[in-house]
């Protein structure tokens, strides 16, 4: 395995152990020991903004892939359906070795990073996305699979 594809995959994996952290049984113990019955049961209550760094994981998720196509001298294409420079998704497409699957994940998480890079953390025209946990490690996951199908 290349340092390149070790590093990619080790930046991917410390992003995804946010999930670890907030499925810890000890915050699971703090939320049980330490909430009012009246308090929604989850992070949230304890000052955590799960949704918000969620956002940035995928943000860094993101960050990860570019520096991974950056170092494995993936050529940048320019996008056809934005027509810009940076579409993440159109460049390791351009590869010819994702599936529809990586590829429609791949357009997802730049639509996500998107709004959490650009549109003060989620808010978009006025509406939030809120994030979980679960979504974090799905495009984990992927930007995994992406890492392990490319040079």
């Amino acid at each position: 395995m290349s340092s390149n594809v070790s590093l990619g995959l080790s930046q991917v994996d410390r992003i995804a152990q946010l999930c670890d952290f907030l499925a810890h049984p000890g915050m699971q113990a703090a939320l049980d020991h330490s909430l009012p019955v009246s308090m929604p049961h989850d992070v949230g209550s304890l000052g955590f903004d799960a949704p918000l760094w969620v956002g940035l994981g995928i943000v860094g998720l993101w960050s990860a892939l570019d520096a991974f196509a950056e170092r494995a001298g993936i050529p940048i294409t320019k996008c056809a359906a934005c027509d810009g420079p940076n579409c993440l998704s159109s460049r390791l497409t351009s590869t010819g070795k994702l599936s529809v699957a990586d590829e429609r994940a791949l357009k997802e998480l730049e639509d996500v990073r998107h709004l959490f890079a650009h549109n003060y953390a989620g808010r978009a025209d006025g509406a939030n996305i809120s994030l979980t946990a679960a979504h974090l490690r799905y495009y984990a996951g992927q930007s995994r699979e992406i890492i392990g199908k490319l040079p």
